[in-house]
């Protein structure tokens, strides 16, 4: 039989709960697109140590359900992707700017694009982390100042859900709605 590495339910609620707290008062500064993967770079922007590229000084690599809602409700999540931008043009996998309803919405959210690495940048004054907070199965819900949240859903029982690193650091896996251990 195969052991299990994974955190237990109450060990993952804590793991993420205190490796997250590095966010506090950081901007949300980065959302671009790998393949099927949101990365949400959090800090200042720098070049990527290997010269290509930017990044924060933290990020988070999304690949199961999330959404950015308000007091209004869901301002775009992950399956926008999915759906055409507001003029009703085709959507186009190869525009990362407005090619769907995804890229529309965080564009409008961030108000920043860079065309060099096709990332949306925040270049407002607001998106700042407020307080985070996680569950036993793995969710995290970042609180963002102008009353946003970033909301990260694990909804499978085996393949990564995410992972949080700061850059050049260990990254914290989380899998099957628990963290792996190293």
């Amino acid at each position: 039989m195969i052991e299990d590495t994974r955190s237990t339910a109450s060990e993952t609620e804590l793991l993420i709960q205190v490796r997250l707290q590095a966010l506090l008062g950081m901007p949300l500064s980065i959302a671009r697109n790998a393949a099927d993967m949101k990365g949400f770079h959090f800090g200042s922007i720098r070049p990527h140590p290997s010269g290509k590229g930017t990044v924060g000084d933290y990020a988070l690599h999304v690949q199961c359900p999330w959404r950015i809602v308000d007091s209004r409700g869901i301002v775009t999540g992950r399956d926008d992707v999915f759906e055409p931008p507001p003029d009703d043009a085709e959507i186009d996998e190869d525009d990362q700017r407005d090619g769907n309803l995804q890229c529309v919405r965080i564009g409008n959210l961030l108000k920043g694009y860079d065309e060099a690495t096709r990332s949306h940048i925040n270049n407002t004054d607001s998106l700042f982390v407020e307080a985070v907070a996680a569950s036993r199965y793995g969710d995290i819900d970042i609180h963002l100042s102008g009353g946003y949240r970033l909301q990260i859903l694990p909804a499978g029982s085996k393949a990564e859900d995410w992972r949080f690193f700061e850059m050049d650091g260990p990254h914290l896996v989380v899998s099957g709605g628990r963290v792996e251990e190293p």
